[in-house]
Protein backbone atom coordinates (compact mmCIF):
# COMPACT_ATOMS: atom_id res chain seq x y z
CA UNK A 1 0.00 0.00 0.00
CA UNK A 2 2.80 2.39 0.96
CA UNK A 3 4.69 1.69 -2.27
CA UNK A 4 1.55 2.26 -4.33
CA UNK A 5 0.92 5.59 -2.62
CA UNK A 6 4.54 6.60 -3.17
CA UNK A 7 4.32 5.67 -6.86
CA UNK A 8 1.10 7.66 -7.22
CA UNK A 9 2.62 10.65 -5.42
CA UNK A 10 5.71 10.54 -7.67
CA UNK A 11 3.53 10.34 -10.78
CA UNK A 12 1.49 13.35 -9.68
CA UNK A 13 4.60 15.37 -8.86
CA UNK A 14 6.08 14.64 -12.28
CA UNK A 15 2.84 15.50 -14.09
CA UNK A 16 3.00 18.92 -15.73
CA UNK A 17 -0.79 19.05 -15.77
CA UNK A 18 -0.90 18.43 -12.00
CA UNK A 19 1.78 21.07 -11.35
CA UNK A 20 -0.02 23.68 -13.44
CA UNK A 21 -3.34 22.83 -11.80
CA UNK A 22 -1.81 23.19 -8.34
CA UNK A 23 -0.38 26.65 -9.05
CA UNK A 24 -3.56 27.72 -10.82
CA UNK A 25 -5.42 26.95 -7.58
CA UNK A 26 -2.88 27.97 -4.95
CA UNK A 27 -3.27 31.66 -4.14
CA UNK A 28 -6.47 31.84 -6.18
CA UNK A 29 -8.21 30.14 -3.26
CA UNK A 30 -7.18 32.92 -0.90
CA UNK A 31 -7.95 35.56 -3.52
CA UNK A 32 -11.44 34.22 -4.14
CA UNK A 33 -12.15 33.83 -0.44
CA UNK A 34 -11.16 37.45 0.18
CA UNK A 35 -13.23 38.64 -2.78
CA UNK A 36 -16.27 36.69 -1.60
CA UNK A 37 -15.96 38.03 1.93
CA UNK A 38 -15.73 41.53 0.50
CA UNK A 39 -18.80 40.91 -1.68
CA UNK A 40 -20.83 39.69 1.31
CA UNK A 41 -19.85 42.77 3.29
CA UNK A 42 -20.88 44.96 0.34
CA UNK A 43 -24.23 43.16 0.15
CA UNK A 44 -24.81 43.61 3.88
CA UNK A 45 -23.79 47.27 3.92
CA UNK A 46 -25.88 48.18 0.88
CA UNK A 47 -29.00 46.11 1.60
CA UNK A 48 -31.02 44.09 -0.90
CA UNK A 49 -32.31 46.97 -3.08
CA UNK A 50 -29.08 48.95 -3.48
CA UNK A 51 -27.08 45.72 -3.82
CA UNK A 52 -29.47 44.90 -6.66
CA UNK A 53 -28.47 48.18 -8.30
CA UNK A 54 -24.81 47.32 -7.77
CA UNK A 55 -25.39 43.85 -9.26
CA UNK A 56 -27.17 45.33 -12.28
CA UNK A 57 -24.34 47.77 -13.03
CA UNK A 58 -21.69 45.11 -12.44
CA UNK A 59 -23.53 42.64 -14.68
CA UNK A 60 -23.73 45.28 -17.42
CA UNK A 61 -20.01 46.01 -17.15
CA UNK A 62 -19.11 42.32 -17.26
CA UNK A 63 -21.36 41.77 -20.27
CA UNK A 64 -19.77 44.64 -22.20
CA UNK A 65 -16.26 43.53 -21.19
CA UNK A 66 -16.87 39.93 -22.25
CA UNK A 67 -17.99 41.07 -25.68
CA UNK A 68 -15.04 43.45 -26.05
CA UNK A 69 -12.48 40.70 -25.38
CA UNK A 70 -13.56 39.06 -28.66
CA UNK A 71 -12.61 35.66 -27.28
CA UNK A 72 -8.96 36.71 -27.34
CA UNK A 73 -8.13 35.35 -23.89
CA UNK A 74 -8.70 31.76 -24.95
CA UNK A 75 -7.23 32.52 -28.37
CA UNK A 76 -4.00 33.75 -26.80
CA UNK A 77 -3.79 30.64 -24.62
CA UNK A 78 -4.29 28.25 -27.53
CA UNK A 79 -1.98 29.99 -30.01
CA UNK A 80 0.87 30.55 -27.56
CA UNK A 81 0.58 26.99 -26.18
CA UNK A 82 0.88 25.67 -29.74
CA UNK A 83 3.60 28.11 -30.87
CA UNK A 84 6.01 28.36 -27.94
CA UNK A 85 7.77 25.13 -28.98
CA UNK A 86 6.72 24.74 -32.62
CA UNK A 87 7.12 28.34 -33.82
CA UNK A 88 8.33 30.76 -31.08
CA UNK A 89 8.83 33.54 -33.63
CA UNK A 90 5.07 34.11 -33.57
CA UNK A 91 4.84 34.80 -29.84
CA UNK A 92 5.26 38.58 -29.85
CA UNK A 93 2.87 38.91 -32.78
CA UNK A 94 0.24 36.90 -30.92
CA UNK A 95 0.66 39.06 -27.81
CA UNK A 96 0.48 42.32 -29.77
CA UNK A 97 -2.62 41.27 -31.67
CA UNK A 98 -4.57 39.90 -28.71
CA UNK A 99 -3.88 42.84 -26.40
CA UNK A 100 -4.17 45.41 -29.19
CA UNK A 101 -7.55 44.22 -30.45
CA UNK A 102 -8.83 43.97 -26.87
CA UNK A 103 -7.71 47.54 -26.15
CA UNK A 104 -9.38 48.99 -29.26
CA UNK A 105 -12.69 47.15 -28.88
CA UNK A 106 -12.97 47.73 -25.14
CA UNK A 107 -12.04 51.41 -25.56
CA UNK A 108 -14.81 51.94 -28.10
CA UNK A 109 -17.40 50.17 -25.96
CA UNK A 110 -16.32 51.99 -22.78
CA UNK A 111 -16.72 55.37 -24.51
CA UNK A 112 -20.16 54.37 -25.82
CA UNK A 113 -21.23 53.26 -22.34
CA UNK A 114 -20.01 56.57 -20.88
CA UNK A 115 -21.81 58.64 -23.54
CA UNK A 116 -25.08 56.70 -23.37
CA UNK A 117 -25.06 56.24 -19.58
CA UNK A 118 -28.15 58.45 -19.23
CA UNK A 119 -30.10 56.37 -21.74
CA UNK A 120 -29.04 53.14 -20.06
CA UNK A 121 -30.05 54.45 -16.63
CA UNK A 122 -33.31 56.15 -17.65
CA UNK A 123 -34.70 53.69 -20.19
CA UNK A 124 -33.12 50.29 -19.55
CA UNK A 125 -32.55 50.35 -15.79
CA UNK A 126 -35.50 52.72 -15.17
CA UNK A 127 -33.36 54.32 -12.48
CA UNK A 128 -32.23 57.85 -13.52
CA UNK A 129 -30.15 58.23 -10.34
CA UNK A 130 -27.74 55.54 -11.62
CA UNK A 131 -26.37 57.69 -14.46
CA UNK A 132 -23.39 58.95 -12.42
CA UNK A 133 -22.46 55.48 -11.04
CA UNK A 134 -22.57 54.02 -14.56
CA UNK A 135 -20.29 56.74 -15.91
CA UNK A 136 -18.04 56.38 -12.88
CA UNK A 137 -17.05 52.82 -13.75
CA UNK A 138 -17.60 52.70 -17.52
CA UNK A 139 -13.84 52.51 -18.18
CA UNK A 140 -13.60 49.41 -15.98
CA UNK A 141 -14.42 47.62 -19.26
CA UNK A 142 -11.01 48.49 -20.74
CA UNK A 143 -8.97 47.13 -17.84
CA UNK A 144 -11.12 44.01 -17.60
CA UNK A 145 -10.69 43.22 -21.31
CA UNK A 146 -6.92 43.76 -21.15
CA UNK A 147 -6.68 41.58 -18.04
CA UNK A 148 -8.51 38.78 -19.85
CA UNK A 149 -6.06 38.93 -22.77
CA UNK A 150 -3.09 39.03 -20.38
CA UNK A 151 -4.34 35.99 -18.47
CA UNK A 152 -4.69 34.16 -21.78
CA UNK A 153 -1.08 34.99 -22.69
CA UNK A 154 0.30 33.93 -19.29
CA UNK A 155 -1.72 30.71 -19.40
CA UNK A 156 -0.21 29.83 -22.76
CA UNK A 157 3.22 30.06 -21.11
CA UNK A 158 2.06 27.88 -18.18
CA UNK A 159 2.78 30.85 -15.87
CA UNK A 160 0.21 29.68 -13.34
CA UNK A 161 2.54 30.14 -10.38
CA UNK A 162 3.01 33.81 -11.23
CA UNK A 163 -0.73 34.32 -11.69
CA UNK A 164 -1.39 32.72 -8.29
CA UNK A 165 0.85 35.31 -6.66
CA UNK A 166 -0.81 38.16 -8.54
CA UNK A 167 -4.30 36.96 -7.67
CA UNK A 168 -3.40 36.82 -3.99
CA UNK A 169 -2.43 40.51 -4.05
CA UNK A 170 -5.57 41.37 -6.00
CA UNK A 171 -7.84 39.45 -3.62
CA UNK A 172 -6.43 41.27 -0.58
CA UNK A 173 -6.90 44.64 -2.29
CA UNK A 174 -10.44 43.73 -3.40
CA UNK A 175 -11.47 42.92 0.17
CA UNK A 176 -9.86 46.03 1.67
CA UNK A 177 -11.20 48.40 -0.99
CA UNK A 178 -14.70 46.94 -0.92
CA UNK A 179 -15.07 47.22 2.84
CA UNK A 180 -13.59 50.70 3.31
CA UNK A 181 -15.03 52.45 0.25
CA UNK A 182 -18.51 50.93 0.58
CA UNK A 183 -18.65 51.82 4.27
CA UNK A 184 -17.91 55.48 3.58
CA UNK A 185 -19.40 56.04 0.10
CA UNK A 186 -22.15 53.39 -0.29
CA UNK A 187 -22.89 52.39 -3.91
CA UNK A 188 -20.34 54.74 -5.47
CA UNK A 189 -17.70 53.45 -3.08
CA UNK A 190 -18.41 49.82 -4.02
CA UNK A 191 -18.09 50.70 -7.71
CA UNK A 192 -14.88 52.70 -7.21
CA UNK A 193 -13.42 49.69 -5.36
CA UNK A 194 -14.34 47.51 -8.34
CA UNK A 195 -12.53 49.89 -10.71
CA UNK A 196 -9.40 50.32 -8.57
CA UNK A 197 -9.02 46.57 -8.09
CA UNK A 198 -9.28 45.92 -11.83
CA UNK A 199 -6.68 48.59 -12.66
CA UNK A 200 -4.29 47.06 -10.12
CA UNK A 201 -4.86 43.57 -11.57
CA UNK A 202 -4.24 44.79 -15.11
CA UNK A 203 -0.98 46.51 -14.09
CA UNK A 204 0.44 43.44 -12.32
CA UNK A 205 -0.48 41.17 -15.24
CA UNK A 206 1.10 43.55 -17.73
CA UNK A 207 4.39 43.58 -15.82
CA UNK A 208 4.38 39.77 -15.74
CA UNK A 209 3.59 39.43 -19.46
CA UNK A 210 6.64 41.54 -20.32
CA UNK A 211 8.90 38.86 -18.80
CA UNK A 212 7.77 36.29 -21.37
CA UNK A 213 7.51 38.32 -24.57
CA UNK A 214 10.69 38.61 -26.70
CA UNK A 215 11.94 42.15 -27.28
CA UNK A 216 12.02 41.87 -31.07
CA UNK A 217 9.15 41.01 -33.39
CA UNK A 218 10.53 38.09 -35.39
CA UNK A 219 7.86 37.89 -38.10
CA UNK A 220 7.63 39.86 -41.34
CA UNK A 221 4.66 41.98 -42.38
CA UNK A 222 3.20 39.26 -44.62
CA UNK A 223 3.46 36.64 -41.87
CA UNK A 224 2.01 39.09 -39.34
CA UNK A 225 -0.96 39.72 -41.63
CA UNK A 226 -1.52 35.99 -42.07
CA UNK A 227 -1.34 35.54 -38.30
CA UNK A 228 -3.92 38.31 -37.84
CA UNK A 229 -6.35 36.55 -40.17
CA UNK A 230 -5.79 33.23 -38.44
CA UNK A 231 -6.39 34.71 -34.99
CA UNK A 232 -9.53 36.56 -36.09
CA UNK A 233 -10.86 33.43 -37.80
CA UNK A 234 -10.40 31.41 -34.62
CA UNK A 235 -11.62 34.18 -32.30
CA UNK A 236 -14.81 35.10 -34.15
CA UNK A 237 -16.95 32.13 -33.05
CA UNK A 238 -15.39 32.27 -29.56
CA UNK A 239 -16.23 35.98 -29.38
CA UNK A 240 -19.78 35.25 -30.50
CA UNK A 241 -20.07 32.64 -27.74
CA UNK A 242 -18.83 35.03 -25.08
CA UNK A 243 -20.91 37.88 -26.49
CA UNK A 244 -23.94 35.63 -26.46
CA UNK A 245 -23.29 34.60 -22.86
CA UNK A 246 -22.80 38.23 -21.86
CA UNK A 247 -25.99 39.28 -23.65
CA UNK A 248 -27.95 36.43 -22.06
CA UNK A 249 -26.69 37.29 -18.57
CA UNK A 250 -27.62 40.92 -19.09
CA UNK A 251 -31.03 40.20 -20.62
CA UNK A 252 -32.00 37.93 -17.73
CA UNK A 253 -31.20 40.77 -15.31
CA UNK A 254 -33.32 43.16 -17.41
CA UNK A 255 -36.16 40.60 -17.39
CA UNK A 256 -36.04 40.56 -13.60
CA UNK A 257 -36.19 44.35 -13.54
CA UNK A 258 -39.09 44.55 -15.98
CA UNK A 259 -41.21 41.87 -14.27
CA UNK A 260 -40.15 42.34 -10.65
CA UNK A 261 -37.71 44.80 -8.96
CA UNK A 262 -34.15 45.45 -7.84
CA UNK A 263 -34.76 43.31 -4.76
CA UNK A 264 -35.09 40.22 -6.97
CA UNK A 265 -31.86 41.19 -8.75
CA UNK A 266 -30.22 41.46 -5.34
CA UNK A 267 -31.43 37.96 -4.40
CA UNK A 268 -30.15 36.50 -7.66
CA UNK A 269 -26.81 38.34 -7.34
CA UNK A 270 -26.33 36.95 -3.83
CA UNK A 271 -27.09 33.38 -5.00
CA UNK A 272 -24.82 33.83 -8.02
CA UNK A 273 -21.91 34.74 -5.73
CA UNK A 274 -22.02 31.30 -4.12
CA UNK A 275 -22.47 29.50 -7.43
CA UNK A 276 -19.32 31.31 -8.57
CA UNK A 277 -17.52 29.99 -5.48
CA UNK A 278 -18.44 26.40 -6.36
CA UNK A 279 -17.33 26.94 -9.97
CA UNK A 280 -14.17 28.70 -8.85
CA UNK A 281 -11.78 25.73 -9.09
CA UNK A 282 -13.23 24.42 -12.41
CA UNK A 283 -13.10 27.99 -13.72
CA UNK A 284 -9.45 28.44 -12.72
CA UNK A 285 -8.60 25.17 -14.45
CA UNK A 286 -10.18 26.15 -17.77
CA UNK A 287 -7.00 27.80 -19.08
CA UNK A 288 -4.92 24.88 -17.76
CA UNK A 289 -7.22 22.46 -19.61
CA UNK A 290 -7.10 24.46 -22.84
CA UNK A 291 -3.31 24.78 -22.67
CA UNK A 292 -2.75 21.03 -22.29
CA UNK A 293 -5.48 20.00 -24.74
CA UNK A 294 -4.02 22.38 -27.34
CA UNK A 295 -0.50 21.06 -26.78
CA UNK A 296 -1.79 17.51 -27.36
CA UNK A 297 -4.47 18.11 -29.99
CA UNK A 298 -2.61 15.82 -32.42
CA UNK A 299 -2.51 12.95 -29.94
CA UNK A 300 -6.03 11.50 -29.68
CA UNK A 301 -5.25 9.12 -26.81
CA UNK A 302 -3.61 11.77 -24.62
CA UNK A 303 -6.27 14.30 -25.57
CA UNK A 304 -9.01 11.89 -24.45
CA UNK A 305 -7.12 11.02 -21.28
CA UNK A 306 -6.85 14.71 -20.30
CA UNK A 307 -10.60 15.17 -20.83
CA UNK A 308 -11.45 12.17 -18.64
CA UNK A 309 -9.12 13.30 -15.85
CA UNK A 310 -10.47 16.83 -16.02
CA UNK A 311 -14.10 15.71 -15.84
CA UNK A 312 -13.27 13.72 -12.71
CA UNK A 313 -11.38 16.65 -11.18
CA UNK A 314 -14.18 19.09 -12.02
CA UNK A 315 -16.81 16.75 -10.62
CA UNK A 316 -14.96 16.27 -7.33
CA UNK A 317 -14.05 19.95 -6.92
CA UNK A 318 -17.65 20.95 -7.64
CA UNK A 319 -19.53 18.38 -5.57
CA UNK A 320 -17.45 18.83 -2.39
CA UNK A 321 -18.01 22.62 -2.03
CA UNK A 322 -21.61 22.15 -3.24
CA UNK A 323 -22.36 19.80 -0.34
CA UNK A 324 -20.66 22.08 2.18
CA UNK A 325 -22.39 25.27 1.03
CA UNK A 326 -25.75 23.53 0.64
CA UNK A 327 -25.65 22.24 4.21
CA UNK A 328 -24.59 25.66 5.55
CA UNK A 329 -26.98 27.70 3.41
CA UNK A 330 -29.30 28.65 6.32
CA UNK A 331 -26.35 30.19 8.17
CA UNK A 332 -25.11 31.85 4.96
CA UNK A 333 -28.50 33.44 4.31
CA UNK A 334 -28.61 34.77 7.84
CA UNK A 335 -25.27 36.48 7.37
CA UNK A 336 -26.65 38.63 4.52
CA UNK A 337 -29.19 40.31 6.80
CA UNK A 338 -32.95 40.51 7.25
CA UNK A 339 -33.77 41.82 3.76
CA UNK A 340 -32.55 38.54 2.20
CA UNK A 341 -33.87 36.12 4.83
CA UNK A 342 -37.28 35.02 3.51
CA UNK A 343 -36.47 34.12 -0.11
CA UNK A 344 -32.74 33.60 -0.58
CA UNK A 345 -32.64 30.08 0.93
CA UNK A 346 -34.41 28.13 -1.83
CA UNK A 347 -33.09 30.38 -4.61
CA UNK A 348 -29.58 29.63 -3.39
CA UNK A 349 -30.24 25.87 -3.18
CA UNK A 350 -31.41 25.64 -6.82
CA UNK A 351 -28.62 27.88 -8.08
CA UNK A 352 -26.02 25.70 -6.33
CA UNK A 353 -27.37 22.51 -7.90
CA UNK A 354 -26.95 23.95 -11.41
CA UNK A 355 -23.20 24.29 -10.91
CA UNK A 356 -22.60 20.53 -11.13
CA UNK A 357 -23.86 20.41 -14.73
CA UNK A 358 -22.19 23.69 -15.70
CA UNK A 359 -18.83 22.46 -14.40
CA UNK A 360 -18.81 19.34 -16.56
CA UNK A 361 -20.13 21.22 -19.60
CA UNK A 362 -17.18 23.62 -19.37
CA UNK A 363 -14.73 20.75 -19.89
CA UNK A 364 -16.37 19.90 -23.20
CA UNK A 365 -16.39 23.57 -24.19
CA UNK A 366 -12.58 23.65 -23.83
CA UNK A 367 -12.32 20.37 -25.74
CA UNK A 368 -14.30 21.78 -28.67
CA UNK A 369 -12.06 24.85 -28.69
CA UNK A 370 -8.84 22.83 -28.63
CA UNK A 371 -9.81 20.97 -31.84
CA UNK A 372 -11.04 24.13 -33.63
CA UNK A 373 -14.74 23.23 -33.44
CA UNK A 374 -15.80 26.66 -32.18
CA UNK A 375 -18.80 26.99 -34.50
CA UNK A 376 -20.29 23.79 -33.11
CA UNK A 377 -19.95 25.24 -29.63
CA UNK A 378 -21.49 28.53 -30.67
CA UNK A 379 -24.56 26.79 -32.09
CA UNK A 380 -25.02 24.74 -28.94
CA UNK A 381 -24.59 27.71 -26.62
CA UNK A 382 -26.91 29.86 -28.72
CA UNK A 383 -29.66 27.27 -28.36
CA UNK A 384 -28.99 26.91 -24.63
CA UNK A 385 -29.07 30.63 -23.90
CA UNK A 386 -32.20 31.28 -25.95
CA UNK A 387 -33.97 28.52 -24.04
CA UNK A 388 -32.85 29.91 -20.67
CA UNK A 389 -34.23 33.35 -21.54
CA UNK A 390 -37.43 31.86 -22.96
CA UNK A 391 -37.96 29.66 -19.91
CA UNK A 392 -37.41 32.58 -17.53
CA UNK A 393 -39.82 34.76 -19.52
CA UNK A 394 -42.55 32.10 -19.55
CA UNK A 395 -42.23 31.53 -15.79
CA UNK A 396 -42.46 35.29 -15.18
CA UNK A 397 -45.41 36.16 -17.43
CA UNK A 398 -47.43 33.22 -16.13
CA UNK A 399 -46.59 34.06 -12.49
CA UNK A 400 -45.37 30.49 -11.89
CA UNK A 401 -42.39 31.62 -9.82
CA UNK A 402 -41.04 34.90 -8.46
CA UNK A 403 -38.37 36.81 -10.38
CA UNK A 404 -35.09 35.30 -9.16
CA UNK A 405 -36.64 31.87 -8.68
CA UNK A 406 -37.86 31.86 -12.31
CA UNK A 407 -34.32 32.46 -13.50
CA UNK A 408 -32.59 29.79 -11.40
CA UNK A 409 -35.23 27.12 -12.18
CA UNK A 410 -35.05 27.81 -15.93
CA UNK A 411 -31.25 27.73 -15.79
CA UNK A 412 -31.18 24.40 -13.94
CA UNK A 413 -33.49 22.63 -16.40
CA UNK A 414 -31.66 23.89 -19.49
CA UNK A 415 -28.17 23.20 -18.09
CA UNK A 416 -29.06 19.54 -17.48
CA UNK A 417 -30.31 19.15 -21.06
CA UNK A 418 -27.30 21.04 -22.43
CA UNK A 419 -24.81 18.71 -20.76
CA UNK A 420 -26.45 15.59 -22.21
CA UNK A 421 -26.48 17.07 -25.71
CA UNK A 422 -22.92 18.43 -25.67
CA UNK A 423 -21.53 15.08 -24.50
CA UNK A 424 -23.35 13.23 -27.27
CA UNK A 425 -22.22 15.61 -30.03
CA UNK A 426 -18.59 15.74 -28.88
CA UNK A 427 -18.35 11.94 -28.79
CA UNK A 428 -19.75 11.77 -32.32
CA UNK A 429 -17.25 14.37 -33.53
CA UNK A 430 -14.40 12.44 -31.92
CA UNK A 431 -15.54 9.25 -33.62
CA UNK A 432 -15.84 11.01 -36.97
CA UNK A 433 -19.62 10.74 -37.15
CA UNK A 434 -20.18 14.48 -37.51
Amino acid sequence: MKSRFKAFYTKVRQSKFAQDSFWALFGNVLAKAMSLLGAIIVARLLGKEIFGEFGTIRSTLISVAMFSTFGLGYTATKFIAESKDRNPNLIKGIAILTMGISLVLSGILAILLFVFAKYVSDVIFEAPHLVTPVRLVSFWVIFSALTTAQIGILSGFNAFKSMARINTYVGILAFTNSFILTYFFDLNGALIALLCTQIFNCYLNYMEVQKFIPAANLVGSAEFKALSKKILKFSTPVAMQEGLYALTSWLTIILLLKFSDYGEVGLYSAAAQWSAIILFIPGILRNVILTHLSENNKDLLKHTEIIRKTILINLVTTVIPFIGIYLLRHWIVGFYGESYKDELDYILAISLFSTIFISISNVYAQAFMSIDKNWYMFGLRFTRDVLIITGTYLFLINNIYSGALSLVVSNLIIQICFLVIIMFIYNNIKLGHV
